[in-house]
């Protein structure tokens, strides 16, 4: 009985065992998983997206094996995965296999003739087998890009074979080849790549970009993505891999020198203050209203640059009318275009980056020592003695001058180098980011968190433990971009960004203290002794600069910003209409600031000298230190947006079509806003573009939009362009050849507008009563004439002007492209020109009294051209890869007509000239001799009472009326904004290191020197710069010494004297040329990375603003004032010095 029961469990387990392996082929399907499809005659690439999407599986193929667009049909309802792929592929000749997660396709083998008869069949098909019989060796690799980074999603190929596999997130693969075998690697975007097959070795695989792929690439266009190689408008672009490239401050600077047609002029080196001013192919306009158009992720964002370059995808500018004419009244002056990171599919990817820099200034002034002032001071009192018909008294004796000069007597008698003496040597900056981005088919994140901070460069501003009054800047970012495919055709986009700001100035502003440093004379007082604040008595001057820093304070500014976006987009192709979708999507932004300040007075002292002993020096208090005091306030505003878009994106046959109609508004909510009331701004964008066989493209664009700065009937404007452009590659008579591989031609025209003029709103209303300036002319008297008070009138602030309309711009571009010798060299070219009428502008021509302000008018007309070249060229010699970039932009601006009193000569007109060239007299040296002022041909001057002499500048009679006076000033030099930039990068990695370097220059751009910025003893006691060691003197004229400065003078007035006119002689060169960046890195080995349980690190040293060639002196060429002053209030630029790291883990 026993026996039996062991002989039926041995028969059942035999049964149970037959069963279970009978079922191993039928789970090993199942865990395929299956399909549902929905698919008529459409794209291949579609049905391969939605398997991928619906199953665990990615597809890897080599570009030969398929071609994406042919058309398949296929309906189902949860299918097998292989019988679809069989129904699919089969019918093309596509056969697939799995290896692990990935699908791999190859061709199938040639079919045999069907003569053959079944042996021959058997015998090929035993010969295939035995071809195979070779062993299999297991070979690792890792596949990179030239910097380092791993490419995710390689295809890695054995040749001949069917043999693939897929890199994972680190880049890395593994495969079984037969021995002396052959790997091809490919990766969209890249050259492939063959390699030998090695037993046992671990590859390592490094492609290099390919420039032909490159044309597929995606460019951000207004409201959508475009393939670069279609784009008919005049675009640039950066990518966040250039951006981060030698970390800056600030966005704006990080653009400085990297693309065509960008303008940026930083004009200061503050903490909070140092972003550059942005203007795109120059200036167009003589209203202020001259700054582009910055989009953050598709909505109007002025927080630009307060981002974390770590957040950010790429960046475009659209230059022309095609590119901006979408964005109707807001594209007059170009587009910035911002596109933020987003999550990619994969496993968690985390990234720090960190860099700490030391900063210094590239450019400082210097001024005179004081025995250098005390003995011009003298030299000018002499000089104005004749003028004034006075004797000649010296202000300071010999003995004074030694005492300055030996420093024996530091106190009573200092000799104080303020910019030595009141600045650090260096200021410390830093930044983190750290980020984390991945995601899965249902949904995709990036997440960044991100700290800067940055110091200021005053010394001794420590007041006590709780205050500081240095200037400094710390920023915290945050941001989190999460997209959500909720079903196969409908998507979501939430974005939330927040930055937090604390920007630290001093009481006084930056600007105001700088005047300070600038205006103290070395001799007024030797600042702080033994950490007092010490002044002298009975001096030329008391400007104390620690005095005004701390006894002002400091003001603490909190600002919030946060941004936030909710996008839908839904695939009609299914329901409706292939190719057919919508969009809608809501912004909100919010900001709020407060502003503390904090002040005390700080003591101060005299120094006496010692009754009981002459050689010491008693400092005597002449205050009490007060407490802490101070004020408050905070502003806040909020914007909401809102857009909702149809689109539509198909391909028929070689034609391809798309379209875009969109209503977008906005309302901006102020408590600063004028009446209270919000802005608010609403337009309607459409855009059709249409090519064939991608070789021949059209495109239209345009905007209609609404303003409350127009009245009724006007309120409205319309702003179309279009573009078009030739592919000649294309076309069946171009040879295809390795020297000229593509080249587009394209052109456009259209309008873009402006209602703008300021910040004043509803221009065609008149402004309510107020009370007049501050000005006895505007005051009514009461009582007799020996007492009486004033009250200012009540006036109409602005006349309302209802005829007022829309100022526009009319802007054509021409331009090519072309890839040159196997795409290594890339060459774009545009021409363009813009024309302005109906500019909005105040008169400057109007009666002395009028009762009230005149509003508005559309006054004038402004035309600006130019052209754009971008040259890159990049090769590869074995493992040294190579990178060379060359752009030049040119720009001029001409007016027109615009509203001004006539003027006795034409040439004195602002009609015909650059906006804001300099103006004045010619000179011609300077009278050397009284022979030359005795002289009866030496024009008389209208100044100084024609009292000239020997050292006087000599001007030019333009007119030759025999009079030198107001009449021959003429425009001189350029403008303050340079006509031409450009920039010269170059690169390489080679093995683990990298390097790369950017040199960028302006040209035709002037600056003036002028009043305090120069002159001396301005008000008889004011500093003194070296530059006028080069005066005119009878000493230096006979030793041929240069000679740039007219003889001194005390207290030079530019209305009354002969020699300070404005003229040429204040008027320099700008241009310069400027090592912006340098950086060198080197990425550690990936064996000793993954030995820290890391995936890549990189360690790198950059510089900025390294060297600057140019004949400026004493100032950096950027720093001058938007009029083109040197100002004596500039926070000089910085050179930094930066060490960083990248990791990712």
């Amino acid at each position: 009985m026993a026996n039996n029961l062991k002989t039926r469990r041995r028969f059942l387990l035999r049964c149970l065992l037959v069963m279970v392996l009978s079922l191993i082929p039928t789970m090993l399907l199942a865990q395929r998983g299956n399909v549902s499809l929905n698919l008529q005659n459409e794209e291949i690439s579609r049905f391969i997206r939605q398997v991928e999407q619906q199953t665990n599986y990615t597809f890897v193929y080599r570009n030969n094996v398929l071609n994406s667009k042919t058309k398949v049909t296929l309906v189902c309802k949860n299918w097998p995965l292989e019988k679809a792929l069989t129904h699919v592929f089969s019918p093309h000749g596509i056969q697939y296999s799995f290896n692990n997660n990935t699908i791999v396709l190859s061709l199938a083998p040639v079919a045999k003739e069907r003569v053959e008869s079944s042996e021959q069949k058997k015998a090929v098909a035993i010969n295939e087998r035995e071809q195979y019989t070779p062993e299999k060796h297991k070979i690792s690799g890792v596949v990179l890009e030239a910097n380092g980074d791993p490419i995710i999603g390689a295809s890695v190929f054995v040749k001949g074979t069917t043999i693939g596999t897929a890199t994972n997130t680190d880049g890395e693969f593994t495969i079984e080849a037969p021995a002396n075998s052959v790997l091809s690697i490919s990766y969209i975007g890249f050259a492939t790549r063959e390699v030998a097959a090695k037993s046992g070795a671990n590859l390592k695989i490094t492609l290099k970009e390919d420039e032909a792929q490159a044309l597929n690439e995606v460019v951000v266009v207004g409201y959508g993505t475009q393939k670069k190689a279609t784009v008919t408008g005049a675009i640039a672009s950066v990518s966040t891999k250039d951006l981060v490239q030698t970390p800056q401050a600030n966005i704006s600077n990080m653009l400085v020198g990297k693309m065509p047609g960008l303008i940026a002029m930083q004009r200061s080196g503050a903490p909070g203050e140092d972003n550059s001013t942005l203007l795109i192919r120059g200036v167009s306009t003589f209203s202020d209203n001259t700054a582009p158009l910055v989009m953050i992720d598709g909505v109007e964002r002025p927080n630009y640059n307060g981002l974390d370059p770590n957040e950010i995808e790429s960046v475009s500018i659209l230059k022309d009318a095609s590119a901006t004419a979408i964005y109707g009244v807001r594209g007059a002056n170009g587009v910035i275009l911002i596109t933020t990171r987003k999550g990619q599919k994969g496993k968690p990817h985390l990234s720090y980056s960190g860099n700490f820099a030391v900063q210094s200034p590239t450019a400082l002034p210097h001024y005179l020592n004081s025995a250098e002032y005390c003995e011009m001071y003298n030299e000018a009192l002499k000089n104005d003695a004749y003028t004034k018909g006075t004797s000649y008294v010296p202000r300071f004796t010999e003995a004074d001058i030694q005492l300055y000069r030996d420093g024996t007597d530091p106190i009573m008698h200092p000799s104080t180098d303020w910019v030595g003496k009141f600045l650090r040597k260096a200021s410390l900056r830093t930044q983190h980011n750290f980020n984390i981005s991945g995601g899965t088919d249902r949904m995709k994140y990036f997440i960044s968190a991100g700290f800067f901070n940055q110091g200021g460069m005053y010394k001794y501003t420590k007041i006590d433990r709780n205050h500081d009054v240095n200037a400094s800047d710390t920023r915290y970012n945050f941001r989190s971009n999460l997209d959500f495919n909720i079903t196969q055709d409908f998507k979501a986009t939430v974005q939330l960004s927040t930055q937090i700001n604390n920007i630290r100035t001093p009481g006084i502003g930056n600007s105001e203290l700088w005047k300070e440093i600038s205006w103290a004379t070395p001799l007024g007082t030797p600042g702080m002794v033994d950490g007092k604040l010490v002044r002298l008595e009975n001096t030329i001057d008391d400007e104390n600069p620690w005095q005004a820093l701390l006894n002002n304070g400091y003001n603490n500014t909190y600002a919030n910003t946060i941004n936030s976006t909710l996008r839908f987009d839904y695939d009609l192709s299914r329901l409706l209409l292939k190719g057919l979708s919508v969009h809608a999507s809501t912004s909100y932004d919010s900001y709020y600031y407060s502003k503390r300040l904090s002040v005390k007075t700080m003591q101060t002292f005299v120094p006496k000298v010692d009754p009981s002993d002459p050689t010491n020096i008693i400092l005597v208090p002449q205050n009490e230190e007060s407490t802490w005091g101070g004020g408050f306030n905070y502003g806040k505003n909020r914007k909401v947006y809102f857009e909702a878009g149809i689109h539509f994106d198909r391909t028929f046959g070689k034609h391809h079509a798309t379209a875009l109609l969109l209503y977008n508004q906005s309302k901006y909510y102020s408590p600063s806003l004028a009446y209270h009331v919000p802005n608010a701004y609403q337009g309607i964008v459409g855009r059709v573009t249409y090519g064939y066989a991608s070789r021949y493209l059209a495109e239209f664009n345009m905007g209609y939009n609404g303003t409350e700065n127009f009245a009724a009937g006007r309120r409205f404007g319309f702003f179309p362009a279009v573009s078009a452009g030739w592919v000649v590659s294309e076309e069946p008579f171009f040879p295809k050849n390795d020297w000229l591989v593509f080249l587009k031609l394209r052109g456009s025209y259209g309008e873009v507008g402006n209602d703008q003029i300021g910040g004043e709103r509803f221009l065609y209303m008149p402004s309510s009563y107020g009370y007049a300036p501050d000005k006895d002319f505007y005051k009514y008297h009461f009582g007799d004439a020996s007492s009486y008070s004033t009250s200012r009138m009540i006036i109409e602030n602005k006349i309302g002007n209802p005829n007022l309309t829309w100022e526009k711009a009319r802007k054509m571009n021409f331009g090519f492209e072309a890839n040159l010798l196997k795409n290594h060299l890339t060459v774009s070219f545009d021409v363009f020109k813009e024309k302005r009428n109906n500019i909005l502008a105040n008169r400057s021509t109007q009666p002395m009294i009028i009762g009230a302000n005149l509003p508005a008018y559309n006054l004038g007309e402004m035309e600006n051209k130019g052209w754009e070249l971008d040259v890159n060229y990049r090769n590869r010699i074995n493992k040294f890869n190579y990178w060379v970039r060359f752009h030049y932009s040119f720009a001029r601006n001409k007016i027109l007509y615009r509203d001004e009193v006539n003027k006795r000569y034409k040439y004195q007109l602002e009609t015909g000239r650059r906006k804001d060239q300099f103006f004045g007299l010619l000179t011609d040296g300077f009278y050397n001799s009284w022979e030359e002022i005795n002289s009866l041909s030496r024009p008389r001057s209208a100044w100084s009472g024609n009292k000239l002499q020997p050292g006087d500048v000599k001007y030019v009679d333009v007119n030759k009326d025999g009079e030198i006076d107001n009449y021959d000033m003429v425009p001189i030099g350029y403008s303050p904004i340079p006509e031409i930039v450009y920039g010269f990068s170059f690169g390489f990695n080679w093995n683990n290191w990298d390097f790369s370097a950017l040199w960028q220059g302006a040209d035709n751009v002037s600056i003036k020197y002028f009043g305090r910025s120069l002159w001396p003893f301005i008000k008889g006691e004011e500093s003194a710069k070296e530059l006028i060691k080069e005066r005119w003197t009878p000493e230096r004229y006979a030793a041929n010494d240069k000679i740039t400065f007219p003889r001194l003078s005390l207290n030079p007035n530019r209305e009354t004297d002969h020699n300070y006119r404005e003229s040429d002689l204040w008027i320099r060169d700008a241009k310069y040329l400027r090592l912006k960046n340098v950086e060198v890195g080197y990425t550690f080995k990936k064996a000793f990375v993954k030995s820290l349980g890391l995936e890549s690190v990189r360690l790198y040293v950059s510089g900025s603003n390294l060297l600057t060639l140019t004949k400026v002196i004493d100032l950096d060429p950027e720093a001058p004032s938007k009029g083109g002053n040197v100002e004596i209030n500039t926070y000089p630029l910085q050179r930094v010095y930066n060490l960083g790291i990248n990791v990712n883990f």
